[in-house]
């Protein structure tokens, strides 16, 4: 029974610690009405911002990961392609001109 008891000691002093903090939160919140009313504005600039990226990422996010993620036979995030390989210079032998940008 006192093992049971030693267990659920740790939590029960953690709950206790997180009301207290949670009064003298509240205390001081009803005292500064300028800390609460600028703690307010920043968490509805924060919700405001977290939505604003979830509509953007919702609009656009096919576009950002078509960017990133390698479409087709090569796989995703820079695979190996089973094809051609774009880079045919590097392969090819040193006999063959290099084309500039130009061309």
């Amino acid at each position: 029974m006192a093992a049971a008891a030693e267990e659920w000691e740790a939590p029960s002093r953690a709950l206790r610690a997180l009301a207290w903090l949670g009064q003298e939160f509240m205390s001081d919140w009803e005292a500064q009405d300028l800390r609460a009313a600028l703690f307010q504005l920043l968490l509805l600039w924060l919700l405001v911002s977290l939505l604003g990226i979830q509509v953007a990422w919702r609009v656009y996010g096919n576009t950002v990961t078509g960017l990133y993620y390698r479409q087709g036979p090569g796989g995703q995030n820079g695979g190996t392609p089973d094809g051609s390989s774009h880079f045919s210079s590097w392969e090819s032998s040193s006999n063959e001109a290099m084309k500039t940008h130009r061309e």
